[in-house]
Formats: C-alpha cells, sequence, structure tokens
C-alpha cells in the first residue's frame, strides 16, 4: 500500500483558510478494503501544520472482501483508492510555511503528507466442496434430524481439489483464516508523501485564496550577466536573506552600489551619462545605509524602536537588482 499521486489546490468552501489535497492510494483488490484516512501535514524540516481528514461530503465507498482459494485469485491485483482531504490553516501555520518558502532557493512550499490508513485485510482462504449421496458410494442412507425437528436425508461432504471452480448456490465452502479461524483484521497503515509547491503556483493561485494577500511580483532579467561580480553579491545577498540575516543582506546589496559606481564614474567621468547616474547611485547608497544606521535614527526619535522586517529587506533586494540593471544597459549606451 501506498500514495501514488497527490494533488494539493486551495480550497475555498471553507471559512478558515484550507488546502484540499485529492489522493491516490494503492491497494490489493478484494484483499484490502479502506475504511478511512486521516492524519496530518507537516513542513520539509518535521513541524506539524495541521491535522487532516477526508472530505465530509465524499459519496459513500463500497469496497468488497474475497477469499483466496480459487479461479478468482487473479482478482486479487493492484487497485486506485481516490479520496479528498482537508488541511485547516491558521494564520501562524501560514506564517511559518511562508517562512520556510523564503528559506528556499527556488521560494517553492515544501511540504510532507502523513495519512493513516485504516482498512480491513482479509485472510480468509476457501475449497470447494462437493455433495455426495450415501447410496452411490454403498452406504445406508442417512436420516439427519434438523434444528426444527425434521427428518431430512443427509448427503456426505467430500473435497476435491479443482483449481477452476467457480461459486454458485449448490456449492459448499470449507473455509480458514490461514490456518485460524480469524478471517479478517482490522490494520493500519502510515504512509508520507512529499509535496512541492512551485512558487508561481503559490503566488498567484495559493495565495489570494488563502487570504496571504496578493504579491507584487517584479522580474528583472540578468540578461548577459555584463557585471558579473555585482550579480555574484546579490545571489549573497538572497543566501542571507533566506536565513534571516538583514545585515548580510544590506552589506552585499552596499557592495553592489560601490562597485558600480566605481565602474560607471570611470567608464563616464567626462559624459553626460554620470550626471543620471549620479541621481541613482545617491538614492540607492541612502536606502542602502539603513540598517548602518538604525542607532543614528533611534537617538533621532528616541520614543521610536527601529526594526529591519521583511518589506525593508525586500525593498533593497528589488533595488539593488534594478541598480544593476540600470548600470548594464548604460555601459550598452556608448
Amino acid at each position: 500500500m501506498e500514495i501514488k499521486n497527490v494533488e494539493p489546490k486551495p480550497y475555498e468552501k471553507s471559512a478558515l483558510p484550507s488546502i484540499i489535497f485529492e489522493i491516490e492510494i494503492s491497494h490489493v483488490k478484494y484483499q484490502e478494503a479502506i475504511i478511512g484516512v486521516n492524519g496530518w501535514l507537516e513542513t520539509d524540516d518535521g513541524k506539524v501544520l495541521a491535522s487532516v481528514n477526508e472530505h465530509i461530503y465524499e459519496k459513500p465507498k463500497a469496497s468488497k472482501i474475497g477469499a483466496r482459494g480459487s479461479s478468482f485469485d487473479s482478482g486479487f491485483k493492484e487497485e486506485i483508492y481516490r479520496a479528498k482531504i482537508i488541511a485547516l490553516i491558521s494564520k501562524q501555520v501560514l506564517d511559518y510555511i511562508e517562512k520556510r518558502r523564503l528559506a528556499d532557493k527556488k521560494g517553492d512550499v515544501k511540504l510532507n503528507l502523513c495519512l493513516n490508513v485504516k482498512y480491513l485485510q482479509s485472510r480468509a482462504e476457501i475449497s470447494q466442496s462437493f455433495l455426495i449421496d450415501p447410496k452411490e458410494i454403498g452406504l445406508q442412507e442417512i436420516q439427519i434430524l434438523t434444528s426444527r425437528g425434521y427428518d431430512e436425508s443427509g448427503k456426505i461432504v467430500a473435497y476435491a481439489y479443482d483449481p477452476g471452480f467457480s461459486t454458485s448456490f449448490i456449492n459448499r465452502w470449507i473455509i480458514s483464516g490461514s490456518g485460524s479461524p480469524i478471517f479478517l483484521e482490522v490494520r493500519e497503515q502510515l504512509l508520507k508523501k512529499d509535496i512541492r509547491i512551485p512558487s508561481t503556483d503559490w503566488i498567484h493561485d495559493y495565495a489570494p485564496k488563502l487570504e496571504i494577500g496578493e504579491y507584487f511580483v517584479v522580474e528583472i532579467p540578468k540578461g548577459e550577466k555584463v557585471i558579473e561580480e555585482a550579480w555574484s553579491y546579490v545571489e549573497k545577498a538572497e543566501e542571507c536573506f533566506r536565513t534571516w540575516n538583514t545585515k548580510g543582506v544590506f552589506a552585499n546589496c552596499r557592495e553592489v552600489g560601490k562597485l558600480l559606481d566605481k565602474i560607471i564614474s570611470n567608464k563616464f567621468k567626462n559624459s553626460p551619462t554620470i550626471k543620471k547616474w549620479k541621481r541613482a547611485i545617491r538614492k540607492f547608497e541612502y536606502s542602502a545605509s539603513l540598517d548602518l544606521h538604525l542607532e543614528d535614527i533611534k537617538e533621532e526619535k528616541p520614543e521610536g524602536n527601529i526594526k529591519i522586517g521583511k518589506a525593508e529587506v525586500e525593498h533593497i533586494l528589488i533595488i539593488t537588482k534594478a541598480l544593476i540593471k540600470y548600470a548594464e544597459e548604460l555601459l550598452k549606451e556608448e
């Protein structure tokens, strides 16, 4: 038994933010009958996010349990159990998911779905029996007193091996539970499946419906990476962002500004282009120095406690990439 496939989607029929998972679980037809699925959802670092349960509006399912030992054994093969399960997610959990997503290099959401599957397991084995009239084998007629007091002619039950038999109303069966009187077992099995939700799907499909808010997505093409060293600093800054090292983010972004100013100033010393550049770099240097001047700002307004948050870090990363792109375009002009 295993989880073959999982298709996650945002679920909109709940007052709380929710994700619905359409799951497919393989099991052996006639030998295993799934009677319930529940479990929990966790992050890739093992933190439990929410419990999951089957969709309450799912249509009732019917499964059949059989016994081995006949030509019908070929029917005991893999079958797919399909169900929908829902995870109700709190605001605190969404914040943690977002934190883990930002720690991923691609910005993807990585989850683990843990399902506890309850099912019936058949242990039954059957053999065909045959009725023989005692007179046919030279015995006297047998009279049997039934439970209702009737005196009836009895038959002898005999067994003969026949691998190709099929059931009918005249057949009699010798049944065993693999050598014991236990024909059925109720079992539980824990199944796990890794889930990855791509960044683009999370931003465009999940975020609005889970009430995280809409994202402001800016695509800044790196092009031919004219100034490779500058993009190298950006990669270091983004790595600092993933580990929430805000000072590292600002420090690498400031290095980008220094590098670009040196390159542009040397190339356009006596060109009108330098005037456009100086305006841009001055504004950038002012923003990039924020993390260095927190104490100065605090002294200006002692009643205020200045902190660097996600908004400030995202802002400096965006304008740093834009500044590199601007510098590369200037270098192409002349």
